[in-house]
């Protein structure tokens, strides 16, 4: 039961990331496709969202220098991110019960971080949605969460995965983890008021700690790139791990 539990997690988990992905990719090619059922039921602004319109130079600017090649696709992607981001919360879960192996640390703070982006920082602050840096930050999540959720699919249903789809698992975070991680960081410093010139010292409490959120976000990807490291040598190095074109070990926990 377990293991259809988890097989179930992970195809459900894979086409929503696969869908995220389409969803952005049409709307990149100006072609995006409104998700107008789905979104009646996933709202674009909360009881906790705020008004707030104003953010730093620096943000600005960066923004700027991006947005003429990579729109925001907030309006196309949001109502189908929101869900299949959220569901993600359960891997924590899994840990925690004993359902699958994945080392708790590194779990728990891949996941808390994206749902903090999501429903502290995308849902709460509008001005976040025409930011060019939630389009390359969900581009992001959704190449590097197919492959994953797919490999972990077929690991569980006694299926070798092929070469290719190894090597996406553990090689593409060489690029998506800092472009990924960069725009988690770049989102957040966005809806921190202006510091230049003393203006910080007018900071609230929350800004300060959104401040040091976006500092966390530099040892966070080191903790992460360096396990994804471990983790690829282990596969595709020879080393005592699985070995690319093997069946991958499942993450479900024997009894």
């Amino acid at each position: 039961l377990a293991s259809f539990y988890l097989v179930a997690f992970n195809v459900v988990s894979a086409a929503g990331w696969a869908y995220v992905l389409f969803l952005t990719v049409s709307a990149l090619a100006n072609n995006g496709v409104p998700l107008t059922r789905l979104s009646s039921y996933i709202p674009s602004t909360f009881p906790w969202s705020s008004n707030a319109k104003s953010t730093n130079a620096l943000s600005k600017y960066l923004r700027s220098l991006l947005f003429p090649y990579i729109p925001s696709t907030y309006s196309q992607s949001w109502a189908a991110v929101a869900p299949v981001q959220s569901l993600a919360v359960l891997e924590v879960l899994h840990v925690l019960v004993g359902l699958v192996r994945s080392p708790l640390p590194t779990t728990l703070m891949q996941v808390s971080s994206r749902l903090i982006l999501v429903w502290a920082i995308v849902a709460r602050f509008p001005l976040v949605h025409s930011n060019p840096f939630y389009t390359t930050m969900v581009l992001a999540w959704s190449l590097t969460e197919v492959p994953r959720y797919a490999y972990y699919a077929l690991g569980l249903l006694g299926v070798v995965p092929p070469s290719w789809l190894t090597w996406l698992r553990y090689s593409t975070f060489y690029v998506l983890y800092p472009v990924g991680a960069g725009s988690e960081a770049l989102v957040a410093l966005s809806t921190i008021p202006e510091w230049q010139n003393g203006q910080y010292l007018k900071w609230a409490l929350e800004d300060w700690v959104k401040a040091g959120m976006v500092f966390i976000w530099i040892p966070g990807l080191y903790v992460m790139y360096t396990h994804m490291i471990r983790m690829r040598r282990k596969v595709l190095s020879g080393g005592k791990g699985q070995k690319l074109g093997q069946k991958p070990k499942s993450r479900a926990k024997v009894a």
